[in-house]
This record gives structure tokens, C-alpha cells and sequence, in this order.
């Protein structure tokens, strides 16, 4: 890249990378110690972060001050958001929203806003914090401003900024329920109620407590005239002496005050805190999505399903993995259920239970005993879910009984949800449920995701004549591989596959239910699904496996990932194992284009 033309902004960053941090000890210091502002502090200069990297030597000093790799630098530069202050902080400043997309409210719907919207918290025992603050702040000595004064006006959806009226009120809850579910999966509070100074700085590496507070105003100085909808330095959720680098900022001038949308920038601007990057693809900085879906990192504005992501989008700008770069900081939660009929947590009728899908492997078994009408319903949080769950019935014996997984044109609260119903016999029999989170159609299709960013919270309800307090045993022996996932990806909605139990007449054939794979593109990421039926007790791939995919075993259903090089043609071949000792074999062919 040709050096770029001196001004003084770009003068003052070089001498600052090239004087200041040396003065200040941080050229080479560990990540844990390159936040601290020292002697640059109080200019306030900055430059586009391109022209701060554009020479070998200031980029090594902009990855000692900000503690970001180089293709992470690298990317934060492609897209023009991304600039470098005078003590080689990095920060983003991300456009505002559409004006055509902003919304003044949303209504809340579904959902009963409590009283007071300023004492909200997702997970308060955790000891990292994501404080959402929305009445007002002043502060000082920070890396924003140079270290002036900064004093932000309340959030406000009318002219009156001296109180919070019912609408206000709604969407801040709105938004706190949308910014806490996309932090569900992980080991952080999101939280409206003021936390304590020692709760969001981190002293030292061994300061277990921590975390990042993000500002909701009109504007400020640190907005005025950036036409944005929100800063945040990237990186800092973390680093020791964190409170230089705080807050950061949702301007609703740039993002309207609907809050769902506000929720969606606060999740943004968290997330370059945690160290993420943008969503983009060649031509554009920030990937909308479609059908109701966006990555959360790109802009995801008025998306029914937002979700983390890796890139598996065509033409996406970046593979980084979202879910694991925010569990380096705020780990993924332990799981709460188990997920097979032995370890199935017991289900009582008229009694909800809830659950959280916290990574794609994740997912919960239920027991649970029913006869007659029955309807057992999954449901994730209206309005904010990212889990788009996909239900599995099986009877005692870990026969498939059932798949739901509905589907629409563009995701809704009834595509992403799941509810069973039958008519099963009089006498009461046991069953499993298992709760997992699915994909929707291609990745690389417009609206497409894999079930990578369907992750979150939901809760189960039974309904049934059964007596729920016959909950018998599980089988001591059971099933090699339960099935746990739909096999059919293009069933109606809602999706419910019955497979006749080996209890009562014949049992139906194992069979398979794709017969072709989609084409792949050499050293592109590729997914695709194999679909099977019937009563299999195994599902395994041959030996001979292409180099660079790997399979596994989601339920009713083989699933092939990886990349694979060259232009030639590949084959898989399958066995099914049915449980009258029978197999079925079938190679597909993968073209790779």
C-alpha cells in the first residue's frame, strides 16, 4: 500500500507510535499492560486505521498498543469503520442505521415490562458485567475526547429527557431483552442496573472480575457530527486498566430509538469490545442478510432471526469465529440438561421447564409420560430469540416418533419455536424429547444459516392426559445413536414425521431420504446433510472419507463439513444400520467445481 499523504491528524498518531509509546514503556508489552493511555493521552488525534498501518513499523506499534493481531488489523482496515488514536488504540466507528430502517418504538408484544426497566439482569452471579446504561452519563480522563469531559444526555424517544415515559420504559426493556439473549450462551450479566467501579475495571490479569459498560444517548461530543450509530474500541472487554477504553457508545441519532434495533447495535458494539470484527462481503462493509436473518456483526437491523457468525454467507468478508473469540472471555455455560433418555430431565404436565442451547453440539433430553391428547411446546424468548429449535420425539425404545421444525418464507416467532401435537393411545406410555438448534436451508443462500449461531434460551411445556407422575425408567441399553434431528429439510411447517413403532404392525424400512449432494467449490467452506428415516440404530461413513471433510451424526441425519481442494469429483459412502440387524449402504457424489 502506498504511503498516504502527511497531514496532522496522521502526524500526530506517528509521532505518538513512534515517541509516545516508547516513552510510555507499551512498544512490545504484553497485551495485558498495552491499554494504559500514558503521556499520549489528551489529544484526542486520530487517523483512519489503514494509514496508521501502512508502514511495517507502525503496525507492530498499533499491535503492541491495541493487543490485535495483523490479519485482525488487516481486516478492521479493509472497510474504512476502523481508526487508530494517538496512544494506537483501535476503535470503530459503525455507520448509522438506514434512515429508512430506523424505528421511533416498537411495540411490545408478548411481553410484560416490568416495573422498574433499571434494575434488569441476565445472570447476576457472573463476574463479568455488560452494563447497558440508558439515563444519562458524565465522565472524564477516558481515551474518548482526548480525556476532556464527556456528558451524555439520557436515552430519550420524545423531547423530555427529565423522565422515562411508558414507551421509553418498553424499549429499554426491548432492548435488554435482545442484547441479553444474544449473550445468553455465555457466562456474562447483562444488566440495566448501575453496577459498582470494581465491577467494570480490571486491575491485573488476575482480576476475575471485569467488564464494559455501553452508553445509549441521542449524541454527544464523542457523536457530534460522525453521522454513526455507535463507537467502540475493539478488544478491551477484557485487558487490564480497562476503564481508559470505556464506554461504548450508541448514538440513537444514527440508530433510531425503536428497541429492537437499539438492542441489536448495543449486541454490535459489545461485541467489537470482545474483540470481533465486521460482517461484510467484498462489496459491502456490513452484510444485511435475508428472510428475517442477519448476522449480528453485520447489520442486522429489523431481523426477526440475528444470530453470531462465521461467515458461512456467500462472499463473506470473514470466517472469525464469533461464539469462540466471546468464550475466551466469557465462557460458554455449562450445560443444563442432559442429552440422552438416561440423563433426560423429567418432564411434569402443566409445569414449563426451561433450557439453553449454548453451542451448536449442545442438546436436551426430556422424559416424560403421556396418553391421549398431547402437546408439548418449545418456545424461545418473542420477539429476541436466536434459537431456531428443532424438536425430536422418540417412544421407550428410541424409535423416532416425530420431527418438528417449521418453516416460512422469512423467520417468525412460530418458524424458530416448535410445538408437538398428537393423539396418542389411552394407556400411558414414556417418551424422550430432545431440544436442539437447526439450520434453515443453504448458508451460502440468501437468509440460509447453519445451526452454528441457533443458540439461546427457550422453555418446554407439556400438556397431556398422561399421568405425569408414572415417569417410568429408562431402557438400560439404550439406542447407539438416538436420533435428535429432522431428517426431510424441504417438509411442510410445521414438520411431523411418524415412524411406526416396532410395538404395533411392521415397522417402516430404513431408507434414505437424499439421494444427491450439493456441488462444492474448491478450498470453500462446505456443508451438506445426507437425510435418513426409520428405525437406525447406527449411521456411520465409510473409511475412505474425502480429505478435509469430517462428518458426524446430528439425529436422523449425516453431516458432512470441511473444505476439499483440486476439481475432481468425490464420493461418500453411507451405512445405515437398522435394528433388525440389516444395513444399507449408498455412495453419493460430490462435485467440486
Amino acid at each position: 500500500m502506498p504511503a498516504a499523504p502527511t497531514s496532522p491528524a496522521r502526524a500526530l498518531v506517528v509521532a505518538a507510535l513512534g515517541g509516545a509509546l516508547a516513552l510510555a514503556g507499551l512498544a512490545g508489552a504484553p497485551t495485558s499492560q498495552a491499554r494504559e493511555p500514558g503521556s499520549c493521552a489528551g489529544t484526542g488525534g486520530s487517523v483512519p486505521l489503514a494509514q496508521a498501518i501502512d508502514g511495517s513499523g507502525e503496525l507492530a506499534a498499533v499491535r503492541a498498543a491495541s493487543g490485535l493481531d495483523r490479519s485482525t488489523l488487516r481486516h478492521l482496515a479493509e472497510d474504512g469503520t476502523a481508526h487508530a488514536d494517538a496512544c494506537g488504540g483501535v476503535f470503530v466507528v459503525d455507520h448509522a442505521v438506514p434512515a429508512a430502517q430506523q424505528v421511533a418504538a416498537d411495540p411490545a408484544v408478548g411481553v410484560t415490562v416490568p416495573d422498574d426497566v433499571f434494575a434488569l439482569s441476565s445472570r447476576p452471579s457472573s463476574p463479568r458485567t455488560l452494563y447497558l446504561d440508558f439515563d444519562g452519563d458524565t465522565r472524564t480522563g477516558t481515551a474518548w475526547a482526548g480525556g476532556a469531559a464527556i456528558a451524555s444526555p439520557p436515552y430519550s424517544v420524545d423531547d423530555d429527557t427529565t423522565s422515562f415515559s411508558e414507551v421509553e420504559r418498553a424499549q429499554i426493556y426491548l432492548a435488554w431483552r435482545s442484547v441479553a439473549e444474544d449473550y445468553a450462551p455465555f457466562d456474562v450479566n447483562v444488566t440495566t442496573q448501575v453496577p459498582s467501579a470494581d465491577a467494570l475495571t480490571r486491575t491485573s490479569t488476575a482480576d476475575p472480575t471485569y467488564g464494559m459498560p455501553v452508553v445509549i444517548t441521542s449524541t454527544n461530543q464523542v457523536g457530534a457530527g460522525c453521522g454513526c450509530g455507535g463507537k467502540a474500541y475493539v478488544g478491551v472487554f477484557a485487558t487490564v486498566r480497562n476503564a481508559a477504553y470505556q464506554p461504548g457508545w450508541v448514538f440513537t441519532d444514527g440508530s433510531g430509538t425503536g428497541g429492537y434495533n437499539v438492542g441489536q447495535v448495543i449486541s454490535h458494539e459489545a461485541g467489537h469490545t470482545f474483540g470481533l470484527s465486521h460482517d461484510g462481503t467484498a462489496t459491502a462493509g456490513y452484510y444485511t442478510g435475508a428472510n428475517g436473518w442477519g448476522p449480528i456483526m453485520g447489520a442486522s437491523y429489523n431481523r426477526r432471526a440475528s444470530q453470531w457468525s462465521q461467515g458461512e454467507y456467500a462472499g463473506a468478508s470473514t470466517t472469525e469465529d464469533d461464539v469462540a473469540m466471546i468464550a475466551r472471555i466469557a465462557p460458554t455455560l455449562p450445560d443444563d440438561h442432559g442429552a440422552t433418555a438416561a440423563t433426560a430431565t423429567a418432564l411434569t404436565a402443566g409445569v414449563t421447564v426451561p433450557g439453553l442451547v449454548t453451542s451448536r453440539s449442545d442438546a436436551d433430553a426430556f422424559g416424560f409420560t403421556a396418553a391421549g391428547p398431547t402437546t408439548l411446546a418449545v418456545t424461545g424468548p418473542p420477539g429476541v430469540s436466536d434459537l431456531d429449535v428443532l424438536l425430536t420425539v422418540l417412544d421407550a425404545q428410541g424409535h423416532l416418533v416425530a420431527t418438528v421444525d417449521p418453516t416460512a418464507p422469512s423467520a417468525t416467532d412460530a418458524s424458530l419455536d416448535a410445538t408437538w401435537t398428537a393423539d396418542l393411545p389411552d394407556t400411558p406410555a414414556r417418551y424422550t424429547a430432545v431440544v436442539d438448534g437447526t439450520s434453515h436451508g443453504d448458508p451460502a443462500a440468501p437468509g440460509g444459516y447453519s445451526d452454528y449461531g441457533s443458540l439461546g434460551a427457550y422453555t418446554v411445556t407439556l400438556t397431556t392426559s398422561g399421568d405425569p407422575g408414572a415417569l417410568t425408567p429408562p431402557p438400560t441399553t439404550p439406542p447407539t445413536t438416538p436420533p435428535t434431528t429432522p431428517a426431510p429439510t424441504s417438509a411442510p411447517s410445521p414438520t411431523t414425521t411418524p415412524v411406526t413403532p416396532s410395538t404395533g404392525g411392521r415397522a417402516a424400512p430404513v431408507t434414505f431420504l437424499t439421494t444427491r449432494l450439493p456441488a462444492a467449490r474448491t478450498g470453500a467452506r462446505y456443508r451438506a446433510e445426507i437425510a435418513f428415516s426409520g428405525p437406525v440404530v447406527e449411521a456411520r461413513v465409510g473409511w475412505r472419507l474425502p480429505r478435509g471433510l469430517r462428518w458426524r451424526v446430528r439425529g436422523s441425519r449425516v453431516v458432512l463439513t470441511g473444505r476439499l481442494e483440486g476439481t475432481r469429483t468425490r464420493r461418500v459412502t453411507v451405512q445405515l444400520s437398522g435394528e433388525d440387524g440389516s444395513t444399507l449402504r449408498q455412495r453419493f457424489r460430490i462435485r467440486v467445481r
